[in-house]
């Protein structure tokens, strides 16, 4: 008789070109030797097969006929291409549907996740949580009977994950992180890098350090008066970043300013922003 593993969520590090200082998108097994659900696929290459059957084969779980994709870039989703023989249902949430088609073709079978869903695996539930802000669809999943947390790109191990336009939200991103600090979690399982144990701590790390950079960018606009996303991100990081990831620590910067603008805090002009106290009448 085939033995049947306990319940497992297994934390999968796949090679991809992704952002520094991370090498690795964190892919997620989740299951026993009987059913099994693949939480993100990594990249498309022949790595990202290897290394997931490999995972599998070590921890006895089963091939996964469902693939959950938090959200539909490309270090995430576009992994699914390798695993097509699998014939899985890859679910998404609505709001990446076209993304996500667009990621994974010529592979189709795609079904759709809501907030609040709960899918059932290996006899233990798995609760869906729509957490918009690294992106408008991104789904985080938190499995109750272990207090964990998968959080995709909302959490990263090192530093702050990336926010901002066309995909993310700073607003919706902080009325996500203040949801999920409300959950019992253990830890979390990060979109990239290692299992993160403080939960709260980390949480709480993310949130001040975003509202540090908030309060930066409204000084730095009290100081110059008029500034453009290129000139804060240049006086935010004055050089202290490798020139790979300047596009995206200014595309967080414009992710604060349109959610100071959204509340009034900040007006802007074609490329230029100031703070609204600052103006002259």
């Amino acid at each position: 008789m085939k033995k049947v593993n306990d319940f497992k969520i297994i934390r999968v590090p796949v090679p991809t070109p992704t952002l520094l200082p991370h090498m690795t998108t964190n892919c997620y097994l989740i299951g026993n030797g009987e059913e099994s659900i693949l939480v993100d696929a990594g990249y498309d290459q022949p790595e990202t097969r290897s290394v997931i059957e490999n995972a599998l084969v070590e921890n006895e779980i089963a091939v996964p006929k469902t693939i959950i994709l938090t959200h539909s870039h490309p270090d995430h989703a576009t992994g699914v291409c390798q695993l097509i023989d699998w014939n899985p249902v890859v679910y998404c949430h609505h709001l990446e549907k076209e993304e996500t088609q667009s990621a994974i073709s010529p592979w189709s079978n795609i079904s759709l996740l809501n907030d609040l869903d709960v899918l059932r695996v290996a006899g233990e539930e798995v609760h869906i949580l729509h957490a918009p802000g690294h992106t408008a669809g991104q789904l985080n999943l938190y499995i109750p009977s272990k207090q964990i947390l998968l959080a995709g790109d909302n959490i990263v191990a090192e530093g702050t994950s990336w926010i901002g336009p066309p995909d993310g939200d700073m607003g919706d991103y902080f009325k996500t992180l203040h949801r999920l600090q409300q959950l019992k979690i253990s830890k979390i399982g990060p979109g990239h890098g290692e299992w993160v144990t403080t939960p709260y701590e980390h949480i709480e790390f993310v949130l001040n350090r975003r509202l540090y950079r908030e309060n930066q960018i409204k000084d730095l606009l009290k100081e110059h008066q008029c500034l453009t996303s290129v000139d804060l991100t240049n006086l935010i990081y004055q050089d202290s970043i490798h020139p790979s990831v300047f596009e995206v620590a200014k595309r967080t910067t414009e992710a604060h300013l349109i959610k100071l603008i959204n509340e009034e805090s900040v007006t802007q002009h074609e490329e230029a922003y100031m703070l609204k106290n600052n103006l002259v009448v």
